[in-house]
């Protein structure tokens, strides 16, 4: 008899939980928005862009929000306008049981910032154009020089120092001559490395940091003016004037 008031006590309490819920439910849509909510994935990297000025973005280009109900919120219409902002990406809107519109949003990866005479712009990860932010400064590698044709396997060059943690600390320039060869300042050392073009990057690093872990510590930082990598499976170290060995 007891364990049978039991199951029935423990019967109405889930009624009248799933009850609640479904009243809160139709109330909730039923309520209008109360505001709008931004997360970003900055991914580890440098903020150009703030949750405040998303949520500014958004409200901008739907001034009506504040006035529509939950339920009759346009999800699709959000990430649209906040995909108008050049440093987003997956842009995906939902509504929170406190009454918010919600976008979650992963900011752009720049892996170089183009510095030219007539403008200068950051390339993500995957090559897309990002305009200088007034919100911050992205630290990452600067390419100047001939950029007429060069943009593609300048993207090609410092999107692979981007992916190598090991390799990437190492410079902070990439310099595009005028018959397009590609080099690179160090920060260590007063040489350059002479890249060339993008092909064989991979035997092209190796070959630098085998150079730089056992041949330039010994022969010393300030020994060499350029180290070209531009020749096949080769290392041309051009000696600096005045040094001898």
């Amino acid at each position: 008899m007891k364990n049978r008031k039991k199951h029935i006590i423990t019967l109405i309490g889930i009624v009248v939980l799933l009850v609640l819920v479904v009243m809160a439910n139709i109330w909730r849509h039923r309520s209008l928005v109360h505001g709008v909510r931004v997360e970003i994935d900055y991914i580890d990297t440098d903020t150009l862009i703030t949750p405040e000025q998303v949520a500014a973005i958004i409200r901008d280009s739907l001034p009506q929000l504040t006035e529509t109900t939950l339920r009759n919120v346009n999800l699709e219409a959000v990430e649209q306008a906040a995909s108008t902002s050049p440093y987003l990406s997956q842009c995906q809107a939902s509504t929170s049981i406190g009454g918010d519109v919600v976008l979650y949003a992963r900011q752009r990866r720049p892996v170089v910032r183009i510095c030219s005479s007539k403008e200068e712009y950051y390339l993500d990860d995957h090559g897309y154009k990002l305009p200088e932010s007034r919100t911050g400064y992205a630290n990452v590698i600067v390419a100047s020089g001939n950029l007429n044709k060069g943009i593609k396997e300048i993207w090609t060059l410092a999107a692979y120092l981007d992916s190598h943690s090991d390799i990437a600390p190492l410079f902070d320039q990439i310099y595009r001559d005028s018959h397009g060869d590609l080099y690179l300042t160090p920060k260590l050392g007063s040489h350059v490395v002479q890249v060339g073009d993008t092909s064989n990057l991979d035997q092209k690093f190796y070959n630098l940091m085998a150079l730089y872990t056992r041949g330039l510590p010994q022969a010393g930082w300030e020994t060499y003016s350029q180290v070209s990598l531009k020749y096949n499976k080769q290392v041309v170290c051009t000696k600096r004037e005045g040094k001898t060995q």
